[in-house]
């Protein structure tokens, strides 16, 4: 679905801005004793930005174009782009956050193996089914390890979408109507499960229907050029600005009345997929709604800050590098309050600013030192390939001679 050929300058700077949010979230939840409160807590940036995840999954959709590939071929090459990352993601993580666990707690080898192996286990059963059946029994768990874990909810969320948006796209592209009908049917489905299921099922279930509606949506909207629509005159100049200003508007305005009415803290943001405690299955109709207005608002934005000189560069940069920044954050992340601070909450909220800089600056040179081996790499595969294909010299001037008959 992801085809690069078909993505923009704003888009990838968008899924930059969104990626460095996700990091400084996760940076934002280690200044936390308990982790937990940071999503009990209320924050503005979460009224204005709710929309991050939902995002990702409406660029996943709205990137999808008729191809004559099976459906067959587009689950194996869906497998490739979203199972082989998880694997090495899974297996890259767990060895080395487990290493410094290791090492940082040396004093208690065999307990810190305990916490380890329970962490594994754990995000294996994924969170809520964890809780369900009062999972680990004995020892702890190790928080960085659950984070790094947790955040593959993604790629396999996103996988298990991708087979039912594959099987419905062509029907639901066709006609409005279609669309119309199934995305209903889809959120009532959410709907029902977080308001008399549970807002936080196992492998986050319960958010599947609104994630395809949203994909299901993006790749209609796409047909219309929902995202890159031309302001040809100076009237659709003022006329985009106003639904900008009005989308982003209905967001805060919702995620305000949410939190002064009822209390709810995340209302649409999906974090891990779990609906909102407080309004449960209503949650669902808001997190479609603000993944549509909000990306809406974010790529017209992003259409803007690719002029400003360094920015627009900048955010495209870790845009197209969105995967290694989303994946593997935690390693840098535990590195950092391993090494500097031995784990210990000593800023407060600052320290998490002080996190961002120092992991965005550690991914930022892993990135880079990637890109040059594979720059390195390819330019000698080139070159073999030249080399291979020239003829030898004298054969060259053999076959210049003229033909002397």
């Amino acid at each position: 679905m992801a085809q690069t050929q078909h993505r923009t300058v704003a888009q990838d700077a968008a899924k930059g801005l969104m990626v460095i949010a996700v990091v400084f979230f996760h940076c934002y939840l280690m200044t936390f004793t308990n982790h937990a409160d940071a999503l009990t807590k209320f924050n503005i940036l979460g009224a204005l930005f709710p929309f991050l995840l939902s995002s990702f999954f409406f660029y996943a959709g709205y990137n999808y174009t008729p191809n004559e590939r099976t459906f067959k071929e587009n689950i194996i090459r869906r497998s490739k782009q979203l199972l082989i990352p998880l694997a090495v993601a899974f297996v890259v993580s767990t060895v080395l956050i487990s290493s410094m666990e290791l090492a940082f707690n040396h004093n208690d080898i065999q307990g810190a193996f305990q916490n380890i192996g329970n962490s594994i286990l754990y995000s294996l059963m994924s969170e809520p089914l964890s809780w369900i059946v009062g999972f680990p029994k004995s020892g702890g768990i190790v928080f960085e390890i659950v984070l790094a874990l947790g955040l593959l909810w993604f790629l396999y969320a996103l996988f298990i979408c991708s087979i039912f948006f594959y099987l419905l796209v062509k029907y639901t592209n066709k006609k409005l109507s279609t669309l119309i009908s199934v995305v209903v049917g889809l959120l009532i489905l959410a709907f029902v499960l977080g308001q008399f299921v549970g807002v936080y099922l196992p492998y986050t279930v319960q958010s599947y229907p609104v994630i395809l509606a949203i994909m299901l949506t993006a790749a209609h909207l796409r047909k219309h050029h929902f995202l890159n629509k031309r302001a040809r005159t100076k009237k659709d100049i003022i006329l985009k600005g106003i639904n900008v200003l009005i989308a982003e508007g209905i967001i805060v305005g919702t995620c305000l009345t949410c939190y002064f009415q009822f209390g709810a803290t995340t209302t649409g943001s999906l974090p891990g997929g779990k609906f909102d405690y407080v309004l449960k299955g209503f949650d669902a109709f808001i997190s479609f709604a603000f993944g549509i207005l909000g990306t809406y608002f974010l790529h017209t934005i992003c259409r803007l800050l690719r002029y400003v000189p360094f920015l627009g560069k900048s955010l495209q940069w870790v845009g197209n590098h969105s995967a290694m920044f989303y994946l593997f954050h935690p390693i840098f992340l535990d590195l950092t309050a391993i090494t500097i601070f031995q784990k210990k909450i000593v800023w407060g909220v600052g320290q998490a600013f002080f996190y961002v800089a120092v992991v965005a600056i550690l991914l930022t040179g892993t990135c880079l030192l990637i890109d040059f081996i594979i720059k390195k790499t390819r330019n000698k595969q080139i070159a073999d390939e030249i080399r291979k294909n020239e003829a030898p010299e004298d054969l060259v001037l053999e076959n210049e001679q003229p033909n002397e008959q």
